[in-house]
């Protein structure tokens, strides 16, 4: 086989980021999607690609890796946050906290633009795609989680809101994580997120959309339910054989805090093809470039989970009087200091993620993830 020609199993960001590099270095690639077509995981719902984790802003970031802004990537600066008393926190940001990114099969969602740009560098996507072996030669896998270890239950809707964002910090509407608004020209989508209590997701969300309307003056057109799921780990082997790859969550590249991992998905994914190109080491440079971030993110999640809601209200009380929260954040998410170093062994001992060999089988099942109908997310190994 020709040692420029590669394979890719998974067309999500990570994968089609690799593609992308990769094939703009004169390499033969064929992307294997096992849907028939990117994006399907997803309902048109909002996510962010988070601008607080790096001194360098996510659209310098996203040009480093080879990524053309071809899709809806909106700045969001100063938004709302409300503790579980419902009072409301003002965040102020020198610059945009996170660029608002739709997610889908819809034409300027972020799978659909990295789809583009993979074809216009001459990638080949072979669809519904399910490959019973891994193919021979150089392989990179991104075929996404393997299980659940935070779940999110929401809703996409229309609105006539303006332009708006709004966090919430509530353990008995979002236990451990938080609920969130986004909303962006006219379509917004509203959602809580759970690290755990997940069989109550029914119920927070329902507490969590009931909070909405006490403090937002919001309309809610035409909604349509949605779940999305995230996972992370650590100490996988990055590589095999000296020929394959894993990437993006398959490899547990995901932020612990908050589950803003599309940025270590295609930083993954460039990795990967930069190790190919230059014959050097992936699990080297993501030692170097991701996992110093994963381990603070581990440490924050761990601290996170000892607040509760007092804890949120004086947190929140503390950062809505900061003029700019950036410098914070940045400085809390690179600096690697003594008292971190102390921390982590522990804090992976306490860190459980959820791999498991059990899956749905779909038989009489009223899981969140049957009863909307996203069986094939079960196929990445959910117990339910």
């Amino acid at each position: 086989m020709n040692s420029k020609t590669v394979n890719i199993i998974g067309a999500g960001p990570a994968g089609l980021v690799a593609a992308i590099n990769l094939a703009k270095n004169d390499y033969k690639v064929t992307v294997h999607e096992m849907k028939k077509n990117v994006g399907m995981r997803f309902n048109g719902d909002f996510q962010g690609i988070d601008n607080w984790s790096t001194e360098e802003d996510a659209q310098e970031f996203l040009e480093s890796i080879g990524v053309s802004i071809n899709f809806r990537f909106a700045p969001y600066t100063n938004g709302d946050f409300f503790d579980a008393l419902a009072e409301r926190y003002k965040i102020k940001t020198s610059r945009p906290l996170f660029y608002l990114v739709e997610r889908g099969t819809n034409e300027w969602s972020l799978d659909q633009g990295l789809k583009r740009q993979a074809l216009e560098a001459g990638v080949h996507i072979k669809w519904n795609s399910r490959l019973t072996k891994v193919p021979d030669g150089q392989v990179i896998i991104g075929t996404g989680p393997k299980a659940a270890d935070a779940i999110a239950k929401g809703i996409v809707f229309e609105t006539t809101h303006e332009n708006y964002y709004a966090g919430f910090l509530d353990d008995d509407m979002a236990p451990q994580a938080y609920a969130y608004l986004l909303v962006n020209e006219g379509r917004a989508t509203f959602a809580t997120c759970l690290f755990k209590s997940f069989s109550n997701a029914e119920e927070c969300f329902e507490r969590a959309l009931k909070r909405l309307h006490e403090t937002a003056d919001i309309d809610i057109n035409n909604p349509k339910e949605f779940g999305g799921y995230v996972n992370f780990f650590f100490n996988k082997a990055l590589t095999k054989d000296n020929r394959i790859y894993y990437v993006g969550e398959n490899a547990g590249f995901q932020d612990a805090l908050w589950g803003f991992g599309m940025r270590y998905a295609m930083h993954s994914g460039y990795l990967a093809a930069q190790s190919i190109i230059e014959g050097s080491s992936y699990p080297d440079l993501c030692k170097t470039h991701i996992q110093p971030k994963m381990e603070i993110g581990l440490i924050n999640r761990w601290m996170f989970t000892r607040l509760g809601n007092k804890g949120y209200k004086k947190v929140l009380k503390i950062v809505s009087e900061k003029e700019d929260l950036i410098p914070i954040m940045v400085k809390r998410h690179i600096h690697y200091g003594i008292g971190n170093r102390i921390l982590l062994p522990f804090v992976k001992l306490w860190f459980r993620p959820r791999l498991k060999d059990k899956q749905c089988m779909h038989k009489n099942c009223s899981c969140l993830w049957c009863k909307h109908g996203k069986h094939d997310m079960l196929e990445a190994g959910i117990d339910c």
